[in-house]
């Protein structure tokens, strides 16, 4: 008797976590933190069948997968190996947008991604597809790199992507990434990736400034020219150009402190005057220095 109502108070206790999976984000995420000590019952209830479900695989867990990277952070580090597997397995599969949001945060710019995060991403079918999570959010720029699907890039945004690569090309992700990254960024023709690429040398970064300097490009707005030029210490040409510092001054106007700090930099060496900068992101929450007055 006992055994039959234990199993009785079982299936109502799953019934009622059914019925709250997926009701809302917050509710998915607490019923898969409960479930996190308990191997057995959290894979018969989160891979149970789901014919319904509009992605892949078609189980419960995919009809409203918690957020947060929570699902890869399983696939990587639950003690539990059949638990492992069988989250890996998902993630190699699935094709829900929060799920390869996941990847797309731990492989992009604020990610720490893994080679396990790289497998399991380059095993997924669904993310080598044009700018799978949105064109801004270029993390899996990298899957399309090493499965040889340059022609993926472009269905980002041109900044977002430049960006990414000249980040990637500085990583240790496996070798070929860093030497397409810097072909791909020497090989850009006019438009916004060229300017945000000579925009980014100007701030100092250096994969940005070998690109730009070896291939010979550089900006066709007047005023991110006349940055570029004293940035990269052009000195007879940027003179022709902005020979009294209007166009330079003009540009720089709102620049943060780092930013900044990097233009007067190269003045000092060079024995120039920085451009006079008359306000900043910091200037508006704390007013001008008054030294500088």
């Amino acid at each position: 008797m006992s055994g039959a109502r234990d199993e009785r108070v079982s299936a109502i206790a799953e019934e009622a976590l059914a019925r709250a999976w997926g009701s809302d984000q917050k509710a998915s995420n607490r019923i898969w933190t409960a479930l996190a000590g308990t191997p057995g019952p959290a894979s018969r209830f989160l891979f149970a069948p789901a014919p319904d479900c509009p992605h892949e695989p078609k189980v419960r867990l995919i009809t409203a997968p918690p957020d947060g990277g929570r699902v890869l952070r399983a696939a990587l580090d639950c003690p539990d190996p059949k638990v492992r597997e069988a989250m890996a397995g998902v993630l190699r599969a699935t094709d829900h947008p929060v799920l390869l949001g996941d990847f797309e945060a731990a492989l992009g710019g604020g990610g720490t991604a893994s080679q396990a995060v790289l497998d399991l991403a380059l095993d997924n079918p669904h993310l080598c597809r044009p700018a799978p999570v949105g064109q801004y959010r270029t993390g899996l720029a990298v899957v399309a790199i090493l499965k040889g699907r340059l022609n993926l890039l472009d269905s980002y945004d041109p900044a977002s992507v430049v960006s990414e690569l000249v980040r990637l090309a500085g990583r240790t992700f496996p070798a070929p990434v860093a030497e397409v990254c810097r072909c791909w960024l020497r090989a850009l023709g006019p438009g916004p990736a060229r300017e945000w690429l000579c925009l980014l040398a100007s701030e100092g970064d250096a994969e940005a400034l070998a690109a730009a300097l070896d291939s010979g490009q550089e900006p066709e707005s007047p005023n991110l020219l006349a940055r570029f030029l004293f940035c990269t210490e052009q000195w007879e040409r940027y003179d022709a150009l902005d020979p009294d510092g209007a166009l330079l001054e003009e540009h720089v106007q709102g620049l943060d402190d780092d930013t900044w700090g990097h233009l007067v930099e190269i003045a000092r060496r060079n024995g120039r005057k920085a451009p006079e900068l008359k306000w900043s992101p910091t200037m508006l929450l704390t007013g001008p220095d008054p030294e500088s007055r």
